[in-house]
């Protein structure tokens, strides 16, 4: 809308003869009010004007946009919603400083006597085309004026104040061209035209019209016989590394193509089975780390389809080689069909289910060990470090933890617990580390090894 209006300012009319004004409803409407039918009777009122400034002076009224404020002033009948309405009109005929007048004085008396300011020239159409509601924070946010006279964002609203707000409002239109822009707009879509910015010869960019790409159906896939090609169905293009895309839990995807569960070609059956196959393969997994973190409830196997994750409770027994993914029988032809990802809890491949079992103070001590060789790292690259190390667990973290400490950072044995905490991690100058990123982990992995 920004583009439209400003290429229709700089190229339709005279910019210069543009002007915007500002005109409120009156009393703002208080929370759980009949909010619908002041803005149907705030706007009807506008229309009227509209029309008649246009006969009696020669006022188009081009464009109208919504400015809806909030205020929760405790102690005050000031509380509620505050309608706003900005305007943008230019005179068809010279008008004389008195007519002028005149139609100011007017204006406000026609929209009922309600707050009414025209603004000046028009030079910047992101001026009055720039939101239609007030967060409580960023550039286009609540000032410390607005914060002073009692305005709220709407992201400050209760939950009960903005359902209110949201029916109130549904299917609204915040934003109307009107009269010759309404008429240009309605040109730019007859010829399949946008407003975009495109760079001159000379390296500044302009705003012109632009011919929309007409976009032609795709012709239906054949096969080579000339006969229609079979129905894509449950084909798996792949399965992710671990990662946690769903959920907080770190786990392992599948990539599939036509998801379905009642499949009817050969191929569809054939990627649903091993789907089953890798659904009971997490479930396992998810059984095996719930057992290890000694972890109350237990992970969840999702499947990502149409948008939303739900939970599968298909669990099967445990095979004898449950790390071992089957191939699909058949290759995965190119399709324009969406594809859906199947998620799973995630596997640590090399586990076992006996011997020494970490506590959480040992994940901690772990966990503040890697954060001190690279403060860089996340929480979920923590957690990921931590967990591909679990392999090694043979008895407590601690002691070995403090061994790491002194190889790594060359440390001398022999110092007390005392000195050690002072001079726990030096910070090296990042001047004089030239190593790859996954240098420290590389060297983590054979150095607690070895002291493990």
């Amino acid at each position: 809308m920004i583009r439209r209006l400003s290429f229709f300012l700089e190229h339709c009319v005279r910019g210069r003869t543009c002007r915007y004004a500002v005109a409120t409803s009156g009393q703002r409407v208080p929370w759980h009010g009949d909010l619908k039918g002041r803005r149907a009777e705030f706007l009807n009122r506008i229309n009227r004007w509209s029309s008649e400034a246009r006969g009696r002076y020669g006022i188009e009224v081009i464009y109208r946009g919504d400015n809806d404020t909030f205020c929760r002033a405790d102690g005050t009948t000031a509380d509620g919603v505050n309608l706003h309405a900005d305007l943008v009109y230019r005179p068809t005929r010279r008008l004389s400083p008195d007519d002028w007048d005149r139609f100011l004085k007017w204006s406000r008396d026609r929209l009922g006597g309600v707050h009414w300011r025209d603004c000046g020239a028009l030079r910047n159409a992101a001026a009055v085309v720039r939101y239609v509601l007030k967060l409580s924070w960023g550039r286009e946010g609540l000032t410390a004026d607005d914060r002073a006279d009692g305005l709220v964002g709407i992201d400050e609203l209760e939950p009960d104040e903005l359902a209110w707000y949201y029916h109130e409002t549904k299917g609204v239109t915040r934003v109307k061209p009107l009269r010759s822009f309404q008429v240009f707009c309605k040109s730019l879509s007859d010829n399949r035209e946008e407003i975009r910015w495109v760079p001159d010869p000379g390296g500044k960019r302009e705003l012109r019209r632009v011919q929309r790409p007409r976009l032609e159906p795709r012709p239906p896939v054949v096969a080579r016989d000339g006969q229609p090609a079979p129905r894509m169905e449950n084909i798996v293009l792949g399965r992710t590394a671990a990662h946690p895309r769903f959920s907080s839990v770190c786990e392992p995807c599948s990539i599939v193509l036509g998801f379905t569960e009642t499949p009817t070609t050969e191929l569809g059956h054939s990627g649903f089975n091993m789907i089953v196959t890798r659904r009971a393969q997490a479930a396992r997994w998810a059984e095996r780390n719930t057992q290890r973190l000694q972890e109350a409830a237990r992970l969840t196997v999702h499947c990502m389809s149409s948008g939303s994750p739900t939970q599968i409770s298909s669990c099967l027994p445990s095979p004898e080689s449950e790390d071992l993914n089957p191939q699909p029988s058949a290759s995965s032809p190119p399709s324009s069909q969406p594809a859906q990802a199947i998620t799973e809890p995630v596997q640590h491949e090399g586990q076992a289910s006996d011997g020494y079992k970490p506590t959480a103070e040992d994940f901690e001590q772990l966990s503040a060990f890697y954060r001190d060789l690279n403060p860089r790292l996340n929480d979920a690259q923590v957690r990921a470090s931590v967990m591909a190390c679990a392999q090694f667990y043979e008895g407590p973290i601690g002691p070995v933890v403090e061994k790491m400490r002194a190889r790594v950072h060359k440390l001398p044995h022999a110092k007390p617990a005392e000195a050690q905490k002072v001079i726990l991690l030096p910070i090296r100058k990042r001047r004089t580390q030239h190593f790859p990123a996954n240098y420290r982990d590389l060297e983590f992995e054979a150095t607690y090894a070895h002291a493990a």
